[in-house]
């Protein structure tokens, strides 16, 4: 399963979508608009994607705390983690493939030092635990508006990021 958060996941996904033998993989897609990650080279995107997660920022100081993301979330990770210098994004977009990488690769991306971790995902969050001790997602589904709105009310805005990780 692909959810990639801007243009260059997607062209990750759907390569590895048409090149991947050993089963089916499942591209879901975001309605919204994606600001895209161009603080990261496109190629580094692209191949992060693959490898199923990357370092989508990079702290500017000593790492004391890992945000972890996928699809449309992405993008309230990294407005919430701006100002935040320990702090790290970890895009995500398939969790499968992450998992098929080598350790070193994995601890390199996500250093088991750091256990300050929340992960944020509009969808079921149940195995987000593997990677963090605080999820922020939604398990629910029924509620209509407009996307904008139905995130702001599930609270999946960078606001409500940077205030669960203020109570961590």
């Amino acid at each position: 399963v692909y959810r990639p958060g801007d243009a260059k996941e997607t062209v990750a996904a759907m390569f590895s979508s048409v090149t991947r033998q050993e089963g089916p993989t499942a591209l879901i897609f975001s309605r919204q608009n994606l600001d895209q990650n161009n603080d990261v080279d496109f190629m580094a995107r692209r191949e992060g994607a693959l490898k199923g997660g990357y370092v989508a920022k990079k702290e500017t100081a000593d790492l004391d705390l890992i945000i972890l993301a996928t699809g449309s979330e992405v993008q309230h990770a990294l407005k919430a983690a701006a100002d935040m210098p320990g702090a790290r994004v970890v895009s995500m977009p398939c969790m499968e493939a992450f998992e098929r990488q080598s350790d070193e690769y994995k601890e390199e991306v996500l250093p088991s030092s750091v256990t300050k971790r929340v992960a944020m995902e509009a969808g079921v969050t149940g195995l987000w635990y593997k990677y963090a001790s605080k999820v922020i997602g939604v398990d629910e589904f029924g509620f209509s508006a407009p996307g904008d709105i139905v995130m702001k009310e599930k609270g999946m805005t960078p606001e409500n990021l940077k205030a669960e990780i203020e109570s961590m």
